[in-house]
């Protein structure tokens, strides 16, 4: 990193820390042996983690003017001396993508974000699906719920219960299972671009597994977690040890140039393993597998900025059950944040501190 003095700490800039996975990095940037800064970002000046950082920052909405968002990412960047920047939100990671290499010019600090054509296919549930299919990798049978010609296909080939959802969208949202003919159609009309899947059965046999690709040097490794969700997260999780499922997600991240923390979803079924989501960013387990031994935000910092030679991380067994915890501020800290924009120096108190 050009503008790291010696012997500095690191700092890594967390950006959206309203939001779960934001909150996720952050926290598993806390567990990381490096001990780096943690400096956050958001647009709302009560996010929580804003209270909880080493250093927070206000930023405009990027949505309401890339150039205004950039700038003032990177003026935090060069101030704060950042080594690397984690994207907790979606949006603000495809926007981003096409000005990783300027911000990092002008700042030093590493964009941990992919090239904007792997961003496309794979926030775009249909098109990572027709990427995986190309490449005979294990998908569920799907197709374009607005094309009557597939859809009638597709029926003749499976039976209902099915799954109905988004081409785009994260977490839950407008995700169905549909259980007949009449509900699919009012599903189809009701749902934007949808996509029609088959059902993977059992539902007990569902995974999210993180894997860790160096855009030196490849894959890394992995974690693996049987997972149970509540509200779209996953709030209960076993890691498991499954070479079936350890292989084909190799296979999937290796198919690809693709790099960084990579997140599959799927599920084992009584064919094998079928992929049903890919999403190429930090997720809201980035905590979770942070616990086990397998720190994502601590693999970008020794990958990309200290230029280490990553060993496969040991992952321990155990379990990881998810409870909601407070963030409790004063009307003047708010008021501080929302006239300066900044804060510094952690000045919330959690629940659990009381």
């Amino acid at each position: 990193m050009a503008n790291r003095r010696e012997g500095e700490r690191l700092t890594a800039v967390v950006t959206g820390v309203g939001a779960p996975p934001a909150i996720s990095i952050f926290k598993a940037l806390r567990q990381s042996a490096l001990h780096p800064r943690v400096v956050a970002t958001d647009a709302e000046p009560t996010s929580v983690g804003l209270f909880r950082a080493d250093a927070g920052y206000v930023v405009p909405r990027i949505r309401d003017g890339e150039e205004a968002y950039l700038d003032r990412l990177e003026a935090i960047c060069r101030r704060e001396r950042a080594a690397i920047v984690c994207f907790g939100s979606e949006e603000e990671l495809r926007r981003v993508a096409p000005h990783a290499r300027r911000i990092e010019e002008r700042t030093g600090a590493r964009p941990i974000v992919n090239a904007p054509h792997n961003l496309d296919a794979f926030l775009d549930k249909w098109g990572m699906f027709v990427a995986l299919r190309e490449k005979g990798l294990p998908v569920p049978d799907s197709v374009l719920a607005s094309d009557g010609d597939a859809v009638r296909g597709f029926l003749a080939r499976h039976r209902f219960p099915l799954v109905l959802k988004p081409r785009h969208g994260s977490g839950s949202k407008n995700l169905f299972r549909v259980k007949d003919a009449d509900e699919l159609g009012f599903l189809v009309r009701y749902v934007p671009e949808p996509v029609l899947q088959e059902l993977l059965l059992p539902d007990d046999e569902e995974y999210t597994v993180g894997v860790y690709k160096s855009p030196r040097a490849g894959y890394v490794g992995q974690i693996v977690f049987r997972r149970s969700l509540a509200a779209g997260l996953t709030y209960k999780a076993e890691v498991v040890d499954d070479p079936e499922i350890e292989a084909v997600c190799r296979q999937v991240v290796e198919a690809f140039d693709f790099w960084g923390p990579v997140n599959l979803q799927l599920r084992k079924t009584s064919a094998g393993v079928r992929v049903f989501e890919i999403n190429l960013r930090f997720s809201s387990s980035a905590v979770m597998r942070a616990y086990f031994g397998f720190n994502e935000p601590e693999l970008c910092l020794r990958d990309l900025v200290l230029g280490e030679r990553l060993a496969a991380p040991e992952v321990r067994p155990g379990w990881a059950l998810r409870y909601w915890d407070e963030v409790y501020v004063s009307e003047g800290e708010v008021a501080r944040v929302r006239e300066r924009g900044y804060v510094e120096g952690a000045p919330g108190v959690k629940a659990n501190d009381l």
